[in-house]
């Protein structure tokens, strides 16, 4: 019998991703009850404290997570899981962990660093949920006090992370943000400690956006949550030297599916509402959904950390965008993988100076640069500097090297000037 399609082409199914985009290896902290094990479902369930690595929502749905365990337990887990996958791909490993405590608890010895060694420290992000207790909060500078005192903890995680060679970004859910004006806000390119002194919590990140229109669906309480998981994903997504308010692709709306058809901030108000005091909270160094004249949807304002923007004499400036210290920690962690090869290595020196002979440090320079080249999509330039009075004779015997980049740069706002004349 004849067939009288003619031509019948299928579409092949996708699999996960195996693109090996290290960069996007992302994890996430949510502070939500265990899911106890179903046999008669054949569900795993997952307890507090397991870390669990998901590639696909169908992963997550396959432990238990679903829309009926956010709303029973009045949390927003599989909510953020659902807005990484939407924004970084189906494929994108997220380690999860659940947790118990504050978001301060969250990165300490039983959770945040039992994630990063139990992924083999590849998280290169890592956000971190919080749903509050029941019960009245008490706020400090426009947050409930948890979230105020998680900040620094947050940072002293990521020097933990940095000094066992495993350096992340941290993202913190910047929930029930009370303040009633930009003004009264607290600043966090300004942080204090209790003795008064400036805080450079370079690698804390504070995100106060949500999706209006869900979050008017949840509880009261919900109503105050902030979408940490969509700028988790929105960061896996992009290569490390990028700003996740680049507006060319960076649209958060799904029109189709209606997610951010209104961009909130986690006082449930709507952006339009605060219009007035949005850019105040933007030099202050919050990260919340926006929207441009004349666009449809709604776009990140930028990528800050919770530090001071600084520069020194000689040039040099500080990590204070996500952007640039994603690209300085990529540098960190290749040249780490590049260099740990020549330790323990015999070398020669010169017989009359006993130090380093120049065509060794000259080898040593061009390894280290190998690196830079390698990334030379998302830096400017880099360079290494080998110090060739290196003393390889003596204990410690260190190889003395330094490493200077220029990243890229980018361009938050145009200004020009236009006017009306006869001819041009």
């Amino acid at each position: 019998m004849g067939n009288l399609k003619g031509v019948d082409i299928k579409r092949g199914k996708l699999g996960a991703n195996v693109s090996g985009n290290k960069d996007a290896i992302s994890g996430l902290l949510c502070n939500s009850p265990a899911i106890p094990k179903d046999t008669t479902n054949n569900i795993p369930g997952i307890d507090i404290k397991q870390a669990v690595k998901l590639t696909t929502v169908a992963d997550a749905n396959a432990y238990g997570f679903n829309e009926k365990y956010d709303h029973d337990n009045d949390v927003q887990t599989y909510r953020h899981i659902k807005e990484f996958f939407r924004l970084a791909g189906e494929g994108t490993p997220l380690w999860l962990m659940l947790y118990s405590g504050t978001p301060s608890d969250a990165v300490g010895e039983e959770y945040g660093k039992r994630l990063i060694a139990e992924s083999n420290g590849e998280i290169r992000q890592l956000a971190i949920s919080w749903s509050p207790p029941s019960g009245a909060a008490v706020y400090v500078d426009g947050f409930p006090s948890e979230i105020h005192a998680a900040i620094a903890p947050l940072q002293a995680f990521y020097e933990w992370t940095f000094e066992t060679f495993r350096p992340c970004h941290l993202i913190l859910e910047g929930r029930d943000f009370n303040a009633s004006a930009g003004a009264a806000a607290l600043d966090l390119r300004e942080l204090k400690d209790n003795s008064n002194n400036v805080l450079q919590c370079y690698k804390v990140s504070i995100c106060i956006h949500q999706d209006y229109n869900y979050a008017e669906t949840l509880s009261e309480a919900g109503k105050k949550f902030a979408d940490v998981g969509t700028l988790l994903g929105r960061i896996a997504s992009l290569p490390v030297n990028r700003n996740v308010g680049e507006v060319a692709g960076g649209d958060l709306s799904d029109v189709i599916k209606g997610i951010y058809a209104e961009a909130g901030l986690s006082n449930h108000k709507t952006v339009k509402e605060f219009e007035q005091h949005l850019e105040t909270l933007d030099d202050k160094g919050y990260i919340f959904a926006m929207q441009y004249a004349g666009m449809s949807g709604f776009y990140f304002n930028s990528d800050h950390t919770c530090t001071p923007v600084i520069q020194d004499e000689d040039g040099f400036f500080n990590e204070y965008s996500i952007s640039l210290g994603r690209t300085h920690d990529k540098a960190v962690r290749n040249l780490r993988t590049k260099l740990l090869p020549i330790v323990k290595s015999t070398q020669p020196v010169d017989p009359n100076t006993g130090k380093l002979p120049k065509a060794l440090v000259t080898s040593f320079e061009k390894t280290g640069d190998s690196v830079f080249e390698k990334m030379l999509n998302e830096i400017s330039s880099g360079k290494t500097y080998v110090d060739e009075n290196s003393n390889l004779m003596i204990p410690p015997r260190e190889l003395k090297v330094s490493f200077v980049i220029v990243p890229q740069g980018q361009i938050d706002v145009i200004k020009g000037t236009i006017n009306l004349k006869t001819s041009i």
